[in-house]
């Protein structure tokens, strides 16, 4: 078993990139100022407050206020509450020094029609009951996808891609489908965006193979590999480690996708998901890389290490 001072030290200095924190429209285990405290207690560098509904930035400058010990980042999802693929958004997130923008998560076709084939009730997410509900009262709200008819990338995309740039931000691929990734990412690189995250390539409607994420690679991503994935039985814990293992740390960023209501606080799921890849093998070295200096980097906070 991990030795836990070690396990404490690597959680401290640590990033997280994928946090679902409170107010929210649906029910979380805490809020801002709760994770910010959390966050200062255990010594993490920082974090990215996400949600599939809102933009986070402004509360994350007031969380950097309250907490100066933390570093607090906020994100932008491109749902059908923000308009979808809306450059306006993009450009005011923008504005707002928002770190990061999401490509649909939600609402992205993909992962509308993944949900569409689960037949276990049980298991639907919570924010497909607000979606219902939506729909139920007469609101429409239509699946999204990047790529048109033709497989090519569709103007709105191209233009938030193009937004994205400008201002510097980091681009993670939300609930795009592993069909949509090459071209997605190859558009964003072609549009001059510098820093590009592939979300959780281990969830069930965003699966990439091995050869799908070395074919990424080739694009310099970063592969956000998230706790919650193998915590809850999404997949095993010896395909993360595999994954890891034949990508390479160097480009992989550690994050939790907490918030859950019933689920572990994020310094718990972090030093867990520490603990698991210290039990198989990787070392202290290569744990400070994925979950120190790589979001660090891509975040801006930290500068690259020396060739």
């Amino acid at each position: 078993m991990a030795d836990q001072e070690m396990v404490k030290d690597l959680v401290r200095g640590a990033w997280d990139m994928h946090i679902h924190s409170g107010p929210d429209v649906m029910p979380r285990k805490f809020d801002d100022i709760e994770l910010a405290q959390h966050a200062m207690e255990v010594g993490m560098a920082g974090f990215v407050m996400k949600s599939h509904f809102v933009g986070t930035a402004d509360r994350a400058t007031l969380i950097r206020r309250m907490f100066p010990q933390v570093q607090a980042y906020g994100g932008l999802a491109l749902n059908n509450a923000i308009g979808g693929l809306n450059p306006i958004a993009v450009d005011v997130a923008g504005r707002l020094g928002t770190k990061v923008i999401w490509l649909p998560t939600t609402d992205a076709a993909n992962e509308q029609a993944n949900i569409a084939g689960q037949k276990d009730e049980s298991k639907l997410p919570y924010w497909m009951n607000i979606v219902r509900e939506m729909r139920a009262s007469g609101i429409k709200s239509d699946p999204i996808t990047v790529l048109d008819e033709n497989g090519e990338v569709t103007e709105p995309t191209r233009q938030c891609l193009e937004i994205i740039a400008r201002y510097d931000m980091i681009l993670a691929t939300g609930h795009v489908s592993p069909r949509e990734m090459v071209p997605v990412v190859r558009a964003a690189r072609e549009a001059k965006v510098q820093r590009i995250v592939i979300t959780h390539p281990e969830f069930p409607s965003t699966f990439l193979t091995v050869d799908q994420q070395r074919d990424l690679t080739k694009y310099d991503v970063l592969f956000e590999r998230c706790f919650t994935q193998p915590f809850t039985g999404k997949v095993a814990w010896e395909t993360v480690f595999d994954n890891i293992r034949q990508i390479g740390p160097s480009t992989t960023i550690l994050s939790t996708d907490l918030g859950q209501s019933t689920a572990p606080y994020v310094e718990e799921g972090l030093a867990t998901f520490i603990g698991r890849l210290l039990d198989a093998g990787f070392t202290h070295s290569e744990l400070e890389t994925m979950a120190h200096h790589n979001a660090g980097q891509v975040l801006g906070a930290l500068e690259p290490a020396a060739a």
